[in-house]
């Protein structure tokens, strides 16, 4: 009966620790080292953790797909979205340095993958603005304007599937995160040019309608704001919905102000950044 006993807690602690080894070998492990003096907050999934100045954390979970980390400086409240990219057993090391910029190191697996989508696609993608506004004010050519930019949006796609290095090309469940997220930033930097005015011209809504039929449309019915530029895209067409002649799904308003005629478009998700946006509230 003892030896029973003694072999039935042998096969469950050999249970627990191969479990432990299963997960630990086929996670993500993710290490974030803050060394400024402020606290960090990270999330990921549904969690959060607080990293004090000087403080190294290390994540081991599965099919991580984004990092966002927040603190306030004493000034403002800096937010940085950080989509992942490693495969099952990868790993990678963020330092977020006590500097005035917001630029994040990157150390281990597909490191310039990390430093390309975190530190350098806003520039990249909006470097070409005045190219855009070249083409859209002066020469009034919506079709150059859309081969242009699609040529850039084509080469800098290209550069993410190259640096993530996956037999599986464009059809990788990372890369298709990644070309999500950098063709927001890139509808983004184009929309920022069209909008603005209270009225749309005839070739302000063509480009418009051009990049929401091929890019947003097929998500619109699932659109959630992870991170500002998708805000940025769906509250710049909710200010247009009757101009464009578009339908776009509504939502209970959190929260009554002078712009629910647009915010009835936004979900919740999304109303939040409104209010993180105009009013500095704190995410709540």
């Amino acid at each position: 009966m003892k030896s029973q006993t003694l072999n039935f807690y042998a096969k469950k602690i050999l249970s627990i620790l191969l479990l432990f080894l299963f997960f630990n070998l086929f996670s993500q492990k993710i290490t974030v080292e803050n060394k400024k003096k402020f606290t960090l907050e990270i999330k990921y999934k549904t969690n959060s953790i607080k990293l004090k100045g000087g403080e190294k954390k290390t994540i081991i979970d599965k099919e991580i797909e984004y990092l966002s980390i927040e603190y306030d400086d004493g000034k403002s409240i800096i937010s940085r979205y950080i989509p992942i990219s490693l495969n099952f057993d990868q790993s990678l090391n963020l330092i977020i340095k006590d500097n005035a910029d917001t630029t994040v190191e990157f150390k281990g697996d597909k490191e310039e993958l990390h430093n390309l989508t975190t530190n350098q696609q806003h520039y990249i993608l909006y470097q070409n603005t005045v190219k855009y506004q070249d083409i859209y004010y002066t020469k009034r050519n919506p079709k150059e304007l859309i081969n242009f930019s699609e040529f850039v949006l084509a080469n800098y796609l290209n550069k993410i599937k190259t640096l993530n290095a996956s037999s599986l090309g464009t059809e990788d469940k990372a890369y298709k995160r990644i070309e999500k997220y950098a063709i927001n930033d890139w509808i983004a930097s184009l929309y920022l040019i069209f909008t603005g005015t209270k009225t749309l011209d005839l070739q302000a809504k063509e480009l418009i309608l051009y990049y929401y039929n091929k890019y947003i449309k097929k998500d619109v019915e699932n659109y959630s704001c992870q991170y500002k530029l998708q805000y940025d895209i769906i509250s710049e067409l909710a200010k247009y919905v009757d101009q464009l002649n578009i339908a776009l799904p509504k939502y209970t308003i959190v929260e009554n102000t002078g712009d629910n005629t647009v915010n009835q478009y936004l979900p919740p998700s999304c109303q939040q950044f409104y209010f993180s946006e105009k009013y500095k509230y704190l995410k709540k």
